[in-house]
């Protein structure tokens, strides 16, 4: 029997106990979401119910605080820095990998570089302190039910289909940075044939009126055509329905990008329109 396990016990744990707790933490990003805005929204960097960032964070507090015993103080303390660290090392390679800030405290005190600020670091220290210390010891009871058997193919499953909703979520986020490049480009080309237009203008006189009417009139004829094709390319871009875009701009009201800011604002207004 035990050759068919595919993970050794201590491995198998781990992987479980990120499983539980990545729903159990995209739960109450819905939650929190549902309260504040009062609607239900898909939370998480992936499509599915779960929010890696919980699970990791939860996995490594266990190891980290099993060997301190019943020391509140220094549990608390310790929660605070790994949570810290991990949401401050979670948002700066989001950041470096797709160019968007999906998430910015700049605007609390006693933020660092806007990934982390104080009052959060407290909420997760004093959270991770009631989940390692509470809610864990039922969640581990209520595994052990589980049989190592089942407990590897139910994993085995769910490891599956998170790589694939990981490979999505990273191609989502890929065609969503290219729609706002188009966006930008094109508003970029429109602003330019703008400026192109008033530069002719400006060499304008009455005698050079008299003398290129003709001209001037072919060329703000050719300049309206032209702005009239970007500005409509640039209306279908925004306005396009794509659910998977509409989702991760709701489920990170206030990311940023950080080469096509402009753009994005408008998806997002257009994203939080009804209907």
């Amino acid at each position: 029997m035990q050759n068919i396990i595919i993970f050794n016990l201590s491995l198998y744990n781990v992987i479980l106990y990120f499983t539980i707790y990545a729903f159990i933490g995209w739960c109450i990003e819905v939650v929190y979401a549902a309260i504040k805005t009062g609607e239900f929204v898909n939370r998480g960097f992936l499509n599915g119910p779960v929010c890696p960032i919980y699970g990791f964070g939860v996995v490594i507090l266990i190891e980290l605080i099993t060997p301190i015993g019943n020391n509140l103080i220094l549990i608390f303390i310790v929660s605070i820095i790994v949570t810290s660290l991990i949401e401050f090392i979670t948002g700066f390679i989001l950041e470096k990998l797709f160019n968007n800030r999906w998430w910015d405290y700049s605007q609390r005190s006693f933020n660092i570089k806007g990934y982390i600020c104080l009052r959060f670091s407290l909420i997760w220290g004093l959270a991770s302190v009631f989940v390692v210390k509470i809610i864990h010891t039922v969640i581990r009871d209520i595994t052990k039910l589980i049989p190592i058997l089942l407990g590897n193919i139910m994993l085995g499953v769910i490891i599956t289909l998170l790589i694939i909703d990981m490979v999505a979520a990273v191609e989502t986020v890929l065609k969503f940075n290219v729609r706002l490049k188009k966006i930008d480009e094109i508003s970029a080309r429109i602003k330019e044939s703008s400026d192109t237009l008033a530069k002719e203008i400006s060499k304008d006189s009455i005698e050079f009126k008299r003398k290129h009417e003709d001209e001037l009139i072919a060329i703000k004829t050719k300049y309206d055509d032209e702005v009239d094709g970007l500005k409509q390319n640039y209306n279908n871009l925004i306005a396009r329905k794509n659910i998977l875009h509409r989702r991760l701009i709701r489920a990170f009201p206030n990311i940023r990008s950080n080469k096509y800011f402009e753009a994005l604002e408008e998806l997002k207004k257009n994203a939080t329109r009804r209907g």
